[in-house]
């Protein structure tokens, strides 16, 4: 299945079957869809909603619920630090509303996998079985050794995304649910008129409504030799010709007609001459980390390895007293992300990131390295009570 109209075709085909599924406990009608894959039996089970029953069914909630979910959404509001200075306003759903949206974007999820552009790569998540993952290290793999390299951001992505918008897209030929379905979706995923930076629906919902978005500047790309691709709000096009004026003029264009804006502080363009950076890895010759986060690493593993875990989590976070469990814990993920980052780009035989795992392990892992170690002799910051404060915190992904 690669198009809306040809998995909605076979969700009204399948209609009494798929209702079956969706209302009962499935094991007796899964049988009939043997040659779907997993997330292909998801995106017809949620193209095949007609009435709020359906919708109450996918959502395991009773009607009342889903009433008071769509008429009193409770969202918490705080602000968070951007890397490159300024804020961030998140909107966080509260739990009950946060575990409906994650139901929907599982859902939402599987159909935009079904129907996903090649060369878009952020807010897409692979099973298993599809084996090849969408990450910023494929996204950067698009241009490497290219003679110039464009990147162009959109200014404030999800909040420039509209509830009409998104009810527009739930209307449309992708989705055709009716008005009552529509509105419904478009008010558990919306909040105060647009998408909210926070809530677990947004990313994707973005990916829908930037469909066209993606298929025009494709087709722009093809047309004038460029290569595109998109993760997330982050854009670029690289060629091995000069990208001109005319260039920016016609992707600028594209972009607005779109309904989006260009950040013109992050408005990039790099020749070979200068190191050329996608989402974050350099592409020059081929994909790679940074030297900056690569000395970012060495420095936090000589100062924990030097000084200990207290005074390296101190110097990392510029903290004014002792760190308390939630900061040393959060050191040790990032480090550990870090380092699995980096064999995550440039692959898990390589020399950079066996050193630097092997500086990890020898810390919080000593039996690997010292196999008659003594219990006694174990460093003061067990990583078994780490682990299991980790996950009291429930601190899950790794922050990179």
């Amino acid at each position: 299945m690669n198009t809306p109209e040809q998995i909605l075709n076979i969700a009204l085909s399948e209609k009494e079957n798929l209702v079956k599924l969706l209302r009962l406990d499935g094991k007796k009608f899964i049988k009939h869809f043997d040659n779907f894959k997993k997330h292909e039996i998801n995106a017809l089970l949620f193209n095949t909603i007609e009435t709020p029953l359906h919708l109450c069914k996918l959502l395991k909630v009773s009607y009342v619920e889903l009433v008071n979910l769509i008429n009193h959404p409770v969202y918490n509001y705080y602000l968070i630090r951007k890397e490159k200075g300024g804020r961030r306003k998140i909107y966080a759903p509260a739990n009950h509303l946060k575990k409906a949206q994650k139901t929907i974007n599982y859902y939402l999820q599987a159909y935009y996998l079904c129907i996903k552009p090649s060369n878009v790569f952020g807010f897409v998540i692979n099973p298993h079985y599809m084996g090849k993952y969408c990450n910023i290290a494929e996204n950067a793999s698009v241009h490497t050794n290219k003679k110039f390299v464009l990147n162009i951001d959109l200014k404030d992505f999800f909040p420039s995304i509209s509830a009409k918008q998104v009810k527009k897209l739930f209307s449309s030929p992708i989705f055709n649910f009716d008005e009552q379905i529509s509105t419904a979706i478009t008010l558990l995923t919306t909040y105060k008129g647009k998408l909210p930076t926070g809530a677990p629906t947004s990313p994707v919902i973005s990916n829908f409504v930037c469909l066209q978005l993606d298929a025009d500047l494709m087709q722009f790309s093809e047309a004038n030799g460029l290569s595109y691709s998109r993760y997330a709000d982050d854009m670029s096009f690289s060629s091995d010709c000069s990208i001109t004026k005319d260039f920016h003029s016609g992707i600028a264009q594209i972009i607005e007609k779109n309904g989006f804006i260009i950040n013109e502080k992050k408005y990039r363009l790099k020749s070979s001459n200068r190191r050329q950076i996608v989402t974050g890895l350099t592409v020059n010759t081929k994909v790679n980390v940074s030297r900056k986060l690569l000395k970012k690493i060495r420095a936090m593993l000589h100062d924990l390895t030097k000084n200990g875990i207290n005074r390296a989590t101190i110097n990392h976070f510029n903290l004014c007293g002792e760190p308390d469990v939630r900061s040393r814990a959060m050191f040790i993920h990032r480090l550990e992300g870090f380092i699995d980052f980096v064999g995550q780009v440039r692959g898990k035989n390589d020399l950079i990131y066996i050193k630097l795992k092997e500086g990890f392990d020898r810390i919080f892992n000593p039996a690997k390295f010292y196999p008659n170690i003594d219990e006694s002799d174990e460093p003061s910051f067990n990583m078994k009570d780490f682990y299991a404060n980790l996950k009291m915190l429930n601190l899950g992904g790794h922050d990179i």
